[in-house]
């Protein structure tokens, strides 16, 4: 992944496969954090309250450096790792993929419940839009009344967002620029005695 920006899913899709009467249905889904998975999870399971597993694979962060997957009741290594590994080869992050089975009654094996939940993840991950994002920074800076229209426009004008703002007897304002942007504007800024911090 690049340093300033990353791949992830434009929105949910999902995929369903059968392997010897085994139906294994996918869902692919965008997540900011890990509690947004397990929300996103429960239901899901909730949806599928007799399937025999729910089987999955997530990855956070900017550069892909977090992730977990998990078997639920599988062979060690035949269900998580699959669904991971098609994520991480899409190279993915701030994303996850849930494996739902429903047991048809004959055993698949270690090569063929690695194939089904792989190929699973696969078809509901071809299903989805991939997009690219900018890496953010967010800061906080305070200024006077008669700099904020200023500062306000430096920050869209860097394809920044302002997030949120607080007037007391001064401007306070937390904004997010993309990653190596805010040079500029310090030195800008800095001549009109505004100081910025990290958010």
């Amino acid at each position: 992944m690049n340093a300033d920006r990353y791949r992830t899913l434009g929105g949910r899709s999902a995929g369903i496969h059968r392997m010897l009467a085994s139906k294994f249905i996918g869902y692919a889904f965008p997540i900011p954090n890990e509690e947004a998975f397990r929300t996103e999870a429960e239901r899901i399971a909730k949806e599928h309250p007799t399937a025999r597993h729910h089987c999955y694979g997530w990855v956070l962060d900017n550069t892909g450096g977090r992730f977990r997957a998990s078997d639920d009741g599988e062979p060690n290594g035949t269900a998580g790792k699959p669904i991971l590994r098609q994520l991480q080869a899409l190279d993915l992050t701030y994303c996850a993929v849930v494996v739902v089975r429903y047991f048809g009654g004959t055993l698949l094996g270690k090569p063929g419940l690695i194939h089904a939940y792989g190929e699973t993840a696969r078809l509901a991950l071809a299903e989805a839009s991939i997009i690219e994002r900018v890496v953010m920074e967010r800061w906080t800076l305070e200024c006077g009344y008669d700099r904020f229209d200023v500062v306000k426009s430096d920050i869209l004008l860097n394809e920044g967002i302002v997030v949120e703002c607080t007037f007391t007897e001064r401007c306070s304002v937390e904004f997010e620029l993309p990653i190596g942007h805010l040079p500029v504007l310090e030195a800008k800024w800095g001549l009109l005695g505004i100081r910025v911090a990290p958010r």
